[in-house]
């Protein structure tokens, strides 16, 4: 075809990475620990939806090593000097992060997250997800959900299962997810989620 051109659609992706031995030891050990947690309050609430508890003990440690995964997607996506703020050169915030304890059957609904970019850390997965997927293909999926140029929607799915634990996901904040049910262990499953803002001064 003489005189044509593939024009591209830019999109972001995702990053994923296991965390240092020793910082995912103590998250766990937090994690744990129902003394150290301190329920928050969430807009995602009610019957069949995870609590959510805040991370404090380590969260000074997991702040340095959250903002250099953020520093790491931003060398690859260059995802920030994309968005419409008045000051993108302002330094990242990190949010105090949470875990959510989620018991079987229960579910985090279609949602995102505010600010630039998020993160989610499988802390405990009590389950294999072969069996899980094996009477229904979405159960304990961790899916993302983003618009196509026609207009479609596409869908991004992780099936984390034991193997899974200690590693870490971000991705930009208006990405949408769901986290779904899972039915063949009665242990609980956690994972923490947070937030990386812009910081106005």
């Amino acid at each position: 075809m003489p005189h044509s051109e593939f024009i591209h659609m830019k999109n972001f992706g995702f990053l994923q990475t296991q965390l240092p031995t020793d910082l995912f030891i103590k998250l766990k050990e937090e994690c744990l620990d129902d003394n150290k947690l301190k329920e928050m309050r969430s807009g995602l609430s009610g019957r069949g939806i995870p609590k959510h508890f805040y991370i404090k003990e380590c969260f000074a440690e997991l702040k340095e090593y959250v903002l250099h995964c953020a520093d790491e997607y931003e060398k690859k996506f260059k995802y920030i000097k994309t968005l419409n703020f008045l000051n993108k050169n302002a330094p990242l915030f990190v949010a105090p992060p949470w875990v959510n304890v989620q018991k079987r059957y229960e579910f985090l609904p279609v949602h995102n997250h505010e600010g630039i970019l998020s993160y989610n850390i499988c802390i405990q997965i009590p389950y294999d997800s072969e069996k899980e997927s094996e009477g229904n293909g979405y159960a304990s999926q961790l899916q993302f959900i983003y618009p196509m140029i026609n207009g479609a929607l596409n869908f991004h799915k992780f099936s984390l299962s034991k193997e899974d634990e200690g590693k870490l996901i971000m991705f930009p904040s208006s990405f949408f997810h769901v986290l779904y049910p899972f039915y063949t262990s009665k242990n609980v499953r956690l994972s923490i989620a947070g937030n990386i803002l812009l910081e106005v001064k």
